[in-house]
């Protein structure tokens, strides 16, 4: 099993938890207290999030066909899972492809691995991502601005700011910065 293989397992862990335990039907207190009748019953789920997912599965779906475009598949494409197996889906669908085509599919894998972990609300995993910056372990998510931060002080940019990072350069960063994948 490769090192792509444990993010593709992340990103659709990240999947799954987010489609069982945060679109679950919410729960309704039983605390007794009066309450102000609504109007209109509040939504089962956070539809932002069914919104993220989606996408998150359009982007998927876009990219293996962009890349095996012009590209001679030994198979025809078989449809897209429609669950977290959809990342093995593109694993596979596009194995016979180049290294460079991999690699930039590898960190699609990784950035919304990481993208579904904050929205779970685990922001630590941004703290294991090392700056591209400065080469340590400095980051923290800033939800306002969607951003890591560099908390190094000599960690800054041009204009003297701390050095702010978006999921898909950490992914990238990453990808380039980690052991090639062997041949197959």
């Amino acid at each position: 099993m490769g090192y792509e293989d444990s993010s593709t397992t992340r990103a659709a862990a990240g999947m799954r938890i987010l489609q069982e335990e945060f679109t679950a039907p919410r729960a309704r207190t039983a605390d007794g207290a009066p309450r102000a009748r609504a109007v209109h019953a509040p939504p089962p789920c956070d539809l932002g999030l069914l919104d993220h997912l989606q996408q998150s599965r359009r982007e998927l779906i876009d990219t293996t066909r962009v890349m095996l475009a012009g590209h001679p598949t030994p198979q025809p494409l078989p449809p897209a899972p429609a669950d977290e197996g959809i990342y093995q889906w593109m694993v596979e669908s596009t194995a016979h492809l180049d290294a460079g085509r991999r690699r930039a599919q590898d960190a699609i894998v990784y950035r919304q691995g990481l993208e579904h972990a904050l929205r779970a609300g685990d922001t630590l995993v941004i703290r294991r991502e090392a700056c591209p910056g400065c080469g340590c372990w400095s980051l923290m998510w800033r939800q306002q601005i969607q951003r890591a931060v560099c908390i190094q002080r000599e960690c800054r940019d041009d204009i003297g700011r701390a050095s702010q990072w978006e999921l898909r350069q950490l992914a990238h960063h990453h990808i380039a910065n980690r052991p090639q994948r062997a041949a197959k």
